[in-house]
């Protein structure tokens, strides 16, 4: 008999250690359905940046690497002799006065 009388309080106790179980679970389940995340404002800055860096090099990846027209264009006045002339080098001359921070007073 005194087992048995052992054996209740044993029972009961076993019952509230799996209605907790049950209650973690539930309470589990609830949390994960309603976690979410957010960004930070750094990270949605950086998330922005790299967008905009991947579609930079979606542009560049567009534009030949070397611009035929423009090589063309400087390979027919090499061989004209254009920046050999009088012409260009008064031009140069003044770019460079201009850049330096002097002006040509003879033009």
């Amino acid at each position: 008999m005194r087992i048995n009388s052992l054996s209740q309080p044993l029972s009961a106790e076993f019952r509230k250690v799996e209605s907790a179980r049950k209650n973690e679970k539930t309470s589990a389940t609830q949390k994960i359905s309603g976690d979410r995340s957010e960004l930070s404002a750094k990270g949605q800055r950086l998330n922005e940046t790299k967008a905009q860096i991947e579609s930079i090099n979606t542009s560049l990846a567009a534009i030949p690497e070397i611009r035929e027209d423009k090589v063309e264009e400087v390979r027919e006045k090499i061989e004209s002799g254009y920046y050999n002339s009088k012409e260009f080098i008064d031009k140069l001359a003044d770019k460079m006065l201009n850049d330096l921070g002097m002006t040509n007073t003879d033009t």
